[in-house]
């Protein structure tokens, strides 16, 4: 985790679980597409994945996860990924993902003034 973050800028996590034919691809968009946030993920320089399933998860299926996020980040982003298993999720395949170098309007910066808005006061 500390290399990723590291002088990493903002960061965003994200955690995807699916037990369909598709799961490596439907785990790993559930946790890129957080409902709670709209992030642009594609200029992330840093990238930590972790992928558990069960006994049956394939290590072709934990590469498939790393590819997409692969795919989807800066071509120089630095991708540190594993894989586990936990008999527990047998037919499921579960994702969590650090990035970082992240960018949302919603995330304020460094050097970013927030002003108060309609009476209230923002406190950082």
């Amino acid at each position: 985790i500390k290399t990723i973050m590291k002088g990493g800028g903002v960061a965003m996590i994200g955690l995807g679980e699916s037990d369909t034919d598709n799961r490596a691809e439907e785990s790993i968009e559930e946790a890129i597409n957080s409902p709670l946030i709209d992030v642009d993920i594609s200029a992330a320089t840093g990238a930590l994945v972790n992928v558990t399933g069960g006994n049956d998860m394939s290590v072709s299926e934990a590469e498939k996860v790393a590819e997409i996020v692969q795919g989807r980040i800066a071509p120089n982003a630095r991708i540190i990924w594993g894989a586990a298993v936990d008999p527990s999720l047998e037919h499921k395949l579960r994702v969590m993902l650090i990035l970082t170098g992240v960018r949302s309007k919603q995330i304020l910066g460094p050097g970013e003034h927030v002003r108060p808005h309609g009476g209230v006061d923002i406190v950082r």
